[in-house]
């Protein structure tokens, strides 16, 4: 009976261990497993982060470079109009040196307008011409050198706004103007002055930093690859 139980409890200890190198076997594949989905995980979880970091990262870069370009734009189109304006503000204080050092010469260039477009003005019955207030006193003094240009009745007055010389024609109860304003031949003559200005600012030389700036954005988004090679190490 002693030897049986003594076999019975030997059999009984080598089931436990058996036993117990199975379950550690299942606790080892367990393990493995768990740090296999783990890792998996991790390794997932990281190329969400990356791909994330990146579109952040580019967006970013996108963002700078619309936002620059549309900057620069703006400052180049303000610098023009302002260059534009300038000019503008110069040739009007120039024509106005030159008609106040030679009133005579300005007179008969007026003149020499009105018999030029006489066929023009002279189609209503009455003729209302606009002057600024130092010609409105000069011709309304001196009518006689305007009326006798025409057949039709002539009415001199004064423009609303202060022109900086030449005048404005009404006919037919202002249904109809002529504009032989210095000022709007001015305006007129923008395009021309806006061409010069384009020779001071070359639209060609613009791109050209427009298009370093764009390569630079771009070197920049191929440079986070190499950062991320750091960040794969860690």
């Amino acid at each position: 009976m002693r030897e049986r139980f003594g076999n019975l409890g030997i059999y009984l200890i080598e089931k436990a261990k058996e036993e117990i190198r199975d379950i550690n076997r299942q606790t080892l594949f367990q393990k493995a497993d768990i740090r296999k989905r783990y890792i998996e995980r991790a390794n997932e979880n990281s190329l969400k982060i990356r791909k994330q970091f990146i579109n952040t990262y580019n967006q970013y870069l996108n963002n700078i470079l619309s936002e620059t370009l549309l900057e620069s734009k703006e400052k180049i189109l303000d610098l023009k109009n302002r260059i534009l304006d300038d000019l503008k503000n110069s040739i009007n204080n120039l024509i106005k040196e030159k008609i106040n050092k030679n009133y005579t010469n300005y007179i008969n260039f007026l003149l020499d307008i009105f018999r030029s477009n006489k066929h023009f003005i002279d189609k209503s019955s009455k003729i209302v011409i606009l002057f600024n207030s130092k010609d409105f006193d000069y011709f309304n003094k001196s009518s006689v050198k305007i009326k006798n240009l025409f057949k039709n009745e002539i009415e001199i007055q004064k423009y609303s706004e202060e022109l900086i010389g030449g005048f404005k024609v009404q006919l037919f109860k202002g249904t109809i103007y002529y504009d032989y304003s210095i000022d709007n031949l001015i305006n007129e003559s923008s395009s021309s002055i806006q061409k010069k200005i384009s020779t001071l600012v070359s639209d060609s030389e613009i791109k050209d930093i427009e298009h370093n700036f764009e390569e630079f954005i771009q070197n920049k988004k191929l440079g986070i690859e190499d950062y991320l090679k750091d960040y794969d190490r860690i």
